[in-house]
Order: C-alpha cells, then sequence, then structure tokens
C-alpha cells in the first residue's frame, strides 16, 4: 500500500490530496498543517451579519481549474459573479472610471484612457526595437514605460497588476506575472498592437465565487477528503522530508517553510527557495450605517496608485460588488468595505496598532469614496509576508528548483504560491499537477 504525506493545508495541499486520493484509492494520504485550520490564506468569517472574506473573495473564471474543482465537488451551482463590473482608479483627487480595453492595466485603446482623465493627452506608442525574444524575462515596467510612458505605467498598470500580487510592477516578471503582456511583446514589437493581435477572450463571467465566500470551497474539499478517508491533521507541521516514511511528498508551504523542509534532501533547491521575497499585506474590513454614504457606490470598487502617497492601495465596494451583500439583503442593512494596504517596499501599515490602522483608513475612505462617519463594525485582517514577489528569471529560477529536487530525490516536488501563479486556481492546478506526478513516479 502506497503513503502519501502533503506538507501544507493551503489551497494547493489539498488539491494535491484531493487528486492523490483520486489516483490512488487505496493509498495512505495525510495532510499536515502547521496552523489550526486549513485553507491558508482563504479565510471566511461572520462580519455584519453576512459572511465575509478576509482574502481573496473570487477565483478567475477564465482558467479552468478552480471551476473545474467546484464542478467535481457539487459546489457549481452555488456560485455567484459580481453584480458590479466597473472600476475606478484615485488620481488627480477624484475617482475615474478604468477604460475599457485595458490588458492587466496595458491599454489597447488610447484615446479612451485620454477621455478617462486619468493619463492628459495626446497618448502614443514608441515601440521597442524588436520583439521580446523567446524566453527573454524582463520586468513589467521595463516592458512598458518605455512605449507607454511612465504615466500609464504608474497609474492603470502597477495599481492593477502590482495590487494583484502586492508588488512593484518594476521588479516583476512579466513572463510570471504578466504572460498575456509577454506574448503580446513576442508578437509585435509594439506593445499594443500585440495585444489587439492575440485573441480574444471568450465570453462569459470573469470572476466567480462560492455564495458563503471563498471558504466555503475549502469546507467542500475537505468535506470530500475525510470522507474519502484522507487524514488531515492540523497544528501538527511536517517534519524534514528526509524523515518523512512516505512514497511521495508534497512540500505546499510558503519558500521560506520549503526551504527548511528540504534543505537535507536538496540544498542546492533550498538556496534558490530562499531567494524568493515576499510582501505584506493588510485587509480592514468596514460596515457602515447607508446614511454614512454620500456617494453612488456604482461600481466594484477602486485602485490607489502608489505615487499619491496613500496608505490605501485599494478599496473594494463589497456591498456593491456581491449582490448577497448589498443592504437589505435578508433584512441586513450595512454598506460593506473592504480596505487593501501594503505592497512590496512600502509595509507602512506594519509600524500601525489596529486602532491607529483604522483611522487612517476611515480618513483615506472617507476623501476617496464619500464614506463619513464611525463604522458600525471593524475588522483588520494582517497578512504578513503573504505575497511571493516574482522578480525577473522566477520561471528560469522554479525549472532550476525542481530540476535540483529531481536530482535528489525522485519522491519529492514542490508546489504552490511560490511558483507558478499566485491565484487560486493556478494554486490548485499546481497542487494536481504534483500529485499527478508523484504518482507517475511511485508507479513507474
Amino acid at each position: 500500500m502506497k503513503r502519501y504525506v502533503i506538507a501544507g493545508g493551503g489551497v494547493t495541499g489539498l488539491a494535491a490530496a484531493y487528486e492523490l486520493r483520486r489516483r490512488e484509492p487505496d493509498a495512505t494520504v495525510v495532510v499536515h498543517e502547521a496552523s489550526d485550520r486549513l485553507g491558508g490564506k482563504i479565510v471566511t468569517s461572520p462580519f455584519a451579519e453576512h459572511l465575509v472574506d478576509e482574502g481573496a473573495d473570487a477565483f478567475l473564471a477564465r482558467v479552468p481549474w478552480a471551476l473545474d474543482l467546484c464542478r467535481e465537488l457539487g459546489i457549481d451551482t452555488t456560485l455567484v459573479t459580481p453584480a458590479a463590473s466597473k472600476a475606478y482608479v484615485w488620481w488627480d483627487g477624484a475617482l475615474r472610471s478604468l477604460p475599457a480595453g485595458l490588458v492587466l492595466g496595458v491599454p489597447t485603446d488610447l484615446d479612451a484612457v485620454v477621455a478617462s482623465g486619468i493619463v492628459d493627452g495626446p497618448l502614443t506608442v514608441h515601440p521597442a526595437g524588436a520583439p521580446l525574444a523567446p524566453g527573454e524575462d524582463v520586468s513589467v515596467g521595463a516592458l512598458v514605460r518605455p512605449q507607454l510612458g511612465d504615466a500609464v505605467f504608474e497609474r492603470l498598470v502597477d495599481p492593477l497588476l502590482g495590487g494583484i500580487n502586492a508588488g512593484d510592477s518594476d521588479r516583476l516578471s512579466v513572463r510570471a506575472a504578466a504572460p498575456q503582456l509577454a506574448a503580446a511583446a513576442e508578437r509585435d514589437r509594439d506593445l499594443v498592437a500585440g495585444l489587439r493581435a492575440l485573441p480574444a477572450p471568450a465570453p462569459g463571467p470573469i470572476f466567480y465565487a462560492p455564495a458563503g465566500g471563498m471558504g466555503a470551497l475549502v469546507d467542500a474539499l475537505a468535506a470530500w477528503l475525510r470522507a474519502n478517508r484522507v487524514e488531515l491533521r492540523v497544528g501538527d507541521p511536517a517534519g524534514d522530508v528526509d524523515g518523512i516514511d512516505a512514497d511521495g511528498v508534497v512540500v505546499a508551504v510558503p519558500a521560506p517553510v520549503a526551504s527548511r523542509l528540504v534543505r537535507r534532501a536538496a540544498p542546492a533547491a533550498a538556496t534558490i527557495l530562499d531567494d524568493i521575497r515576499y510582501s505584506s499585506v493588510a485587509l480592514v474590513t468596514l460596515a457602515f450605517d447607508p446614511a454614512d454614504v454620500h456617494r453612488e457606490l456604482d461600481g466594484s470598487g477602486f485602485l490607489v496608485p502608489r505615487t499619491t502617497g496613500l496608505l490605501l492601495t485599494a478599496g473594494s465596494w463589497a456591498s456593491s460588488k456581491w449582490a448577497h451583500l448589498a443592504p437589505g439583503t435578508a433584512g441586513r442593512g450595512q454598506v460593506i468595505v473592504r480596505l487593501s494596504t501594503g505592497r512590496f517596499g512600502d509595509d507602512r501599515f506594519t509600524g500601525l496598532d489596529d486602532g491607529m490602522l483604522v483611522r487612517v483608513m476611515v480618513e483615506e475612505l472617507a476623501m476617496t469614496s464619500a464614506i463619513r462617519g464611525e463604522p458600525t463594525e471593524v475588522r483588520v485582517s494582517r497578512w504578513i509576508d503573504a505575497f511571493p514577489q516574482y522578480e525577473p528569471g522566477h520561471l528560469e529560477r522554479v525549472d532550476a528548483i525542481e530540476r535540483a529536487l529531481a536530482g535528489s530525490t525522485d519522491r519529492v516536488v514542490v508546489a504552490g504560491a511560490a511558483l507558478r501563479g499566485i491565484g487560486v486556481p493556478a494554486c490548485i492546478r499546481q497542487g494536481r499537477d504534483a500529485a499527478a506526478a508523484l504518482v507517475a513516479r511511485a508507479r513507474s
């Protein structure tokens, strides 16, 4: 009888356990999670008489991996899509509508950008000397700034892409963090022309989420695993992989922890894992009486460029974004907002206690969204060293990690947000792929 061990009970590790059980119905499968709960950065908790996420509140619908898993678990019928698609950027003292035609913040309709007031016109493209060479990697800033200028980069691209990664887009790998931009830059030395030439995305929703919050996905996955004899050990961290008695081990933990677990087995892999840097963020969730809202919250929220100097990096008008959180739903009457702060190179929030952080967030929310008054409920969720930073050359370094592991041991694989994608779908894909690879090795 085979035995498999998963280090880490976040969504990557749980997806790996799921795939292992599907492929090896009779094997022993054990998940070790160091904290007292499963799910990693996916947390949903009661707030203002609703269930509201403390981290990611949706997953991408245009890649298959999370949606497929929801279907397999039978929770796809509970999925909802955002009720509001309009979004804003805070610039020059006003909320300005994000123009149509953006691809990760890069415009394909230059006139729309000028009309938005976010960038002064006229706006022209200065093509690169040559297309991006196959395999060549540069920072997003190095690709975008010379062609479209600092204003487009700092007011559109970095707030959006940097916000997704809690990063500095001048330091983010275009191949790892923005593969669509890399594909366009390979196609044409004119980035905008390259983006226009890419196939249009399939019609349909961009995001999905379970109506009960993203925690419902973790709950359904954990329930399936328990029902199928997978042992889930919380508060029980995995040890060094050299000391684990198993036919295969999936290491699905943050890079610094992974480095410690594999150091004896694969010191070269551990050294590269140590070089992956992280940023910290906080999510402040607030509830207000509707009378305190002095503008229509007619969208999903807004982005805040780094150059404004605000502590805020983004605001989500959750009660507008999600119909089930709207005031009056099931007799509940509060307006809920989620405010983000922190990104690579800006960890000012870590020097503030919760009370002072909330005070600053309330002041900046009043300025940006005209919500004035004392919140009726407050929640602060701090995610320290939570976002891995994909610097140029990241994918080559991940390849080197995997080669070093394979060259040292054939029974250990690594997976997770530090490697090949930070979003929920990417983590699910990595967990399932890691499990498939281990089973194939064990059978060979």
